[in-house]
């Protein structure tokens, strides 16, 4: 019987993790994961494994117990074979195991950013992640990301003009790289600010696997731009609403338009509504569905002018203009900024337009994004909705990345809290009034 236990080389600092294979009692393994821990004092000796206290920490547990799950099939496999035994196994294999799961092979490349952020976007498609408790794959969408990003630092490097070491990225690393992505590749603020999380992930990984590492990394900061939010009121959703669209695929495009202003769904989502979504509980209709991004299990209450657009193509959601995802994407993304601008909204705002920020026509900075981002700001400046009710339809996990939808120069929820006051104020002058005092008539008995 095999027995595998993971232990810190010492008690506290930053540490590589060992395991102990014990093979009944003949065979007793100690060898190095490849693994390192930040600070030995995180570490569980009864679980025998890092405690789940940081997301650091909790990336390392599961490495660890993915590697467990390696070494019990290869033991399991050996164990079934009819031309070996278990007594068989050697030092050098169990290696073999440790250095193709850490996919470290050659051990030369392993202190090289750009090889090893290309190890990092092909291990990605193995890994997992916890959230709410629940293990999820990364999606296709995260992938790509690094993958592109991959390719930028390949950019870079060809720019630097020599192979860049993980060691070498600091502070200073950071900003000539910001450099770059300024001069050469003339990214945005929010993606440059991206590109450096991205860059500061890849090297602590590589740390967490025994890669060499300039302390001072963990000094870089992602960032992002300030945060404009384009939306449109109730009044302008029905200012579309009431134009007549000239051509049929205007009118479909203002139809999903709607349907995202009071849903709230991103358009991921949006292309994979079907009409097996529309479902009636309790009574009432709802939009059914698992989000794409987030695989949160949702349950919309279809407003009564989605219902009315429903009703237009047999209840039925209206057609798409393509079945791949980003055709859809471009296409409605197109239209729908011709569809706002047929329905007037043309007035100058402040926002976005191709990574500049300034004075535009309202319909240039609208995009498949922006009927989420209205039902969120329409509802929350109500006053009547409670946050948790808003989120409970966009799917939002927390509070935070919920209020980055909501556009904070906007004075409704001033002047909601100025009717309050005002109504408070009356309400005190009442109390304070004096109260008539009604005398009883005498008799005339």
């Amino acid at each position: 019987m095999a027995n595998i236990k993971f232990y810190p080389y010492k008690k506290t600092g930053t540490n590589k993790i060992y395991f102990r294979l014990n093979i009944g009692r003949n065979k007793d393994f100690r060898l190095s994961t490849g693994l390192t821990i930040q600070n030995a004092k995180d570490w569980n000796y009864t679980t025998n494994l890092p405690k789940e206290n940081i997301a650091q920490n909790k990336k390392l547990k599961n490495r660890l117990i993915d590697l467990a799950k390696e070494l019990d099939k290869f033991i399991d496999e050996v164990e079934k074979a009819e031309n070996k035994s278990l007594l068989d196994i050697e030092s050098k294999q169990l290696k073999a195991i440790v250095q193709k799961f850490n996919n470290l092979e050659p051990i030369k490349e392993k202190e090289f950013l750009v090889p090893y952020s290309n190890w990092y976007c092909e291990d990605l498609k193995k890994r997992t992640y916890i959230r709410n408790n629940i293990k999820y794959h990364y999606k296709q969408n995260t992938l790509d990301k690094y993958l592109n990003f991959s390719k930028i630092l390949d950019k870079y490097q060809k720019h630097k003009g020599h192979k860049l070491k993980i060691k070498e990225v600091n502070t200073s690393f950071a900003v000539d790289f910001l450099d770059f992505l300024t001069d050469i590749e003339t990214k945005s603020i929010n993606t440059k600010g991206r590109y450096i999380k991205r860059l500061k992930t890849i090297v602590r990984d590589a740390q967490l696997n025994g890669c060499k590492v300039d302390p001072d990394y963990m000094n870089i900061k992602g960032f992002q731009d300030e945060n404009i939010v384009t939306y449109l009121t109730f009044e302008e959703i029905d200012q579309i609403i009431e134009k007549e669209m000239p051509n049929e695929r205007l009118q479909i495009a203002k139809d999903w338009f709607i349907i995202s202003c009071y849903t709230a769904q991103r358009i991921s989502d949006l292309h994979r509504f079907t009409k097996n979504n529309i479902q009636t509980i309790d009574g009432g209709k709802y939009i059914v569905l698992k989000q794409f991004k987030t695989a949160k299990n949702i349950e919309i209450p279809i407003h009564y002018k989605v219902d009315a657009v429903l009703k237009r193509y047999g209840n039925d959601f209206p057609p798409k203009f393509s079945e791949n995802e980003q055709s859809q994407r471009t296409t409605l993304s197109t239209l729908i900024k011709e569809v706002c601008r047929i329905s007037g909204l043309r007035q100058k705002v402040e926002g976005r337009y191709n990574g500049k920020k300034g004075l535009y026509p309202k319909h240039k900075l609208i995009s498949n994004h922006t009927g989420r981002r209205s039902f969120a700001c329409n509802f929350y400046n109500l006053g009547t909705w409670s946050t948790q009710e808003i989120m409970n339809i966009t799917g939002h996990v927390n509070e935070r990345n919920f209020l980055t939808y909501i556009d904070k120069s906007d004075p409704t929820l001033s002047r909601i809290a100025r009717a309050k006051f005002d109504a408070m104020e009356k309400e005190d002058q009442r109390k304070k009034e004096p109260q008539l005092k009604i005398t009883p008539r005498a008799s005339n008995e």
